[in-house]
């Protein structure tokens, strides 16, 4: 699922997270596939966007959606706390590209990032290199010993958007999601991300009807999509 930068609901994460002074922000969320991935890429071409340059971190071990490419010129930003380098980096299902780093495969990189203190220091230095960087976190409710526990990396920034998936996200999950990242003492919840990516508006639900009626002229079917979309109540998600 890819989320344009232009979005309404991009440009509140933004705005939210600029007037409140956060250059490093962790997207997380309860269960995997809540769209953690997409909400990150998306604020992170909002930054860019804004001139802020941007590194974007996937820490995501739970389900990794980044891999390096090759491109001439990439910086380097490797540290004694965490020897991984930035990178050019590609989405594993788009052609989008950032700067970035990948999640690490090395055992004794991913222990390092597992330390509250080493990944608090290897946040405030990739912020001496960048603008502001955005983390992709594994999810909250999904601790195992691979992962690196979402609750550290967004004690470890200076705010976190979790992310609910509409309709499947139960209600007790998310309240069981804040009250881990609520126990983090430099935690700053700037948010919930509702995704209503399986709940279409009833607007989507009539343009794929308008589609169907392949005997009108392609002008008519436009023009009646198009009022559709406009209508702001229709937009709600049914």
């Amino acid at each position: 699922m890819s989320i344009p930068a232009t979005h309404a609901e991009i440009e509140e994460l933004y705005l939210n997270a600029e007037l409140k002074q956060c250059r490093s922000i962790s997207i997380t969320a309860c269960n995997s596939q809540e769209g953690t991935s997409s909400v990150a890429q998306a604020l992170t071409e909002r930054y860019l966007l804004a001139g802020h340059k941007t590194l974007l971190v996937d820490l995501n071990l739970y389900h990794p959606s980044l891999m390096n490419i090759e491109l001439p010129d990439v910086p380097s930003i490797s540290t004694e706390l965490a020897p991984q380098t930035s990178h050019w980096v590609q989405d594993k299902h788009s052609p989008k590209v950032f700067l970035g780093v990948s999640a690490p495969s090395d055992p004794r990189t991913r222990l390092l990032y597992k330390d509250p203190t080493n990944l608090r220091q290897q946040v405030a230095e990739w912020l001496t290199q960048y603008d502001r960087v955005v983390i992709d976190t594994s999810p909250i409710l999904n601790v195992n010993q691979n992962n690196i526990p979402a609750h550290c990396v967004a004690n470890a920034c200076d705010g976190t958007y979790l992310v609910v998936l509409s309709g499947v996200t139960l209600t007790n999950q998310v309240a069981d999601a804040v009250q881990a990242l609520q126990e983090g003492t430099h935690t700053h919840l700037l948010g919930t991300v509702l995704n209503y990516r399986d709940q279409p508006s009833l607007a989507n639900e009539i343009c794929r009807e308008i589609d169907r009626l392949g005997w009108l002229p392609s002008q008519i079917t436009s023009w009646a999509k198009q009022k559709v979309i406009a209508n702001r109540f229709l937009s709600l998600p049914i």
